[in-house]
C-alpha cells in the first residue's frame, strides 16, 4: 500500500534523526549518564553499574534500533502489521530519550523522573505492538527483536535507578536506613522485578540476561561494600540460573500458531496456540 510506504519511510527518517539527536544532545551536555550518577551518588545510592555498563549497552540499543527502521522500510516489509502499529511509539519513545538525555545532562534529578516512565510505557507498548514472544517471526525479524528486548528491560534498570536519584536528590532519609541496606533491597527487588517481566512477556530471556550484565556492573562498581557486593552477586547467579534454565528448554516460549485476519488467512505472523485451545472449548460449548 501506497500509505505504508510512506508511514515507513518517515519512521525511518525520524528514528534515525531521533537517534543521532540523543546522542548529540549528550555529547553537547557533556551527559556521559553513569558518569554523573557515580560522581554525584556514589556513597548514597548503590543501583548503578560501573561505567563500561553504560557504555556499551546504549550502542547496541541505538544501533540495533537504527537496523529496525532500515529493516521495517523495505519493500517486503513495508505492510507488516506488526512494524506499523509499533513505529509511532517508538517514535515518540526516542523523542523522549533525546529529551531525557538532555535533562539528565543538566542534573535535573526529580525533572527526568516523570520522563523515564513515559519511556518506559512507550517501549512496554511498542513491544507488544511488535508481539515479541507472543508471535512466531522470520529469522531476521527475530535478530532484530533483540535490541527492542535490551532496551525495555534497561529501561526498567533505569528507572528503578531514576527513581533512586530522585529521592536522594530531595534529600531523602530512607526513614533512617543505611543506602547500604536500601541497596541491598533494591537489588533483590530488581531480580523479583526481572522474573516478573520475564514470566509476563512470554519467557523472554533478554530481560533477565541485561538484569545480569548489569548487576555483574555492580559488582565491579562496589566490591568494598559487603551488602552491596552480597545482593548483586546473588541476583546475578539467580537470574543467570534462570536465564540457563530457559536455555535448557524449561523456559521455552509457549506454542505460537498463525493469526487468523478477520477475513480470513493469516496477519502478520503466529499467535499463541493456547488462544486456539480457548477458542474452541467456547465454541464446543456453544453448539452444545
Amino acid at each position: 500500500m501506497k500509505n505504508n510506504r510512506y508511514s515507513a519511510i518517515v519512521t525511518l527518517v525520524l528514528l534515525i534523526v531521533a537517534t543521532i539527536a540523543a546522542n548529540y544532545l549528550g555529547f553537547r551536555a557533556n551527559t556521559d549518564t553513569g558518569a554523573i550518577a557515580n560522581q554525584t551518588f556514589n556513597d548514597r545510592s548503590y543501583f548503578f553499574p560501573a561505567g563500561y555498563v553504560f557504555t556499551t549497552i546504549w550502542p547496541v540499543i541505538y544501533t540495533g534500533i537504527i537496523a529496525w527502521a532500515i529493516y521495517q522500510a523495505l519493500p517486503a516489509n513495508r505492510d507488516n502489521p506488526r512494524f506499523r502499529a509499533a513505529a509511532p511509539w517508538l517514535i515518540v519513545n526516542l523523542v523522549l530519550n533525546a529529551v531525557w538525555v538532555w535533562v539528565f545532562g543538566m542534573q535535573a534529578f526529580v525533572s527526568t523522573l516523570p520522563i523515564i516512565v513515559v519511556l518506559l510505557y512507550t517501549t512496554i507498548v511498542a513491544y507488544r505492538k511488535l508481539e515479541i514472544g507472543r508471535a512466531a517471526v522470520g529469522r531476521w525479524e527475530r535478530i532484530l527483536q533483540i535490541p527492542i528486548s535490551i532496551y525495555l528491560a534497561w529501561l526498567t534498570v533505569a528507572t528503578v535507578a531514576n527513581v533512586a536519584l530522585a529521592l536522594v536528590a530531595r534529600n531523602w532519609n530512607g526513614f533512617g536506613i543505611s543506602y547500604e541496606v536500601w541497596g541491598l533491597i533494591i537489588l533483590l527487588v530488581g531480580v523479583a522485578l526481572s522474573i516478573f517481566l520475564y514470566r509476563g512477556l512470554g519467557n523472554d530471556v533478554v530481560i533477565p540476561l541485561v538484569y545480569v550484565y548489569a548487576y555483574i556492573g555492580i559488582i565491579v562498581r562496589y566490591p568494598d561494600v559487603p551488602l552491596v557486593l552480597a545482593g548483586a552477586a546473588i541476583g546475578a547467579v539467580a537470574l543467570a540460573a534462570l536465564s540457563v534454565y530457559h536455555f535448557i528448554g524449561g523456559g521455552e516460549a509457549r506454542a505460537l500458531r498463525p493469526a487468523e485476519e478477520e477475513g480470513g488467512g493469516t496477519r502478520g505472523g503466529i499467535r499463541l496456540a493456547e488462544h486456539d485451545k480457548e477458542q474452541s472449548e467456547e465454541d464446543g460449548k456453544d453448539c452444545a
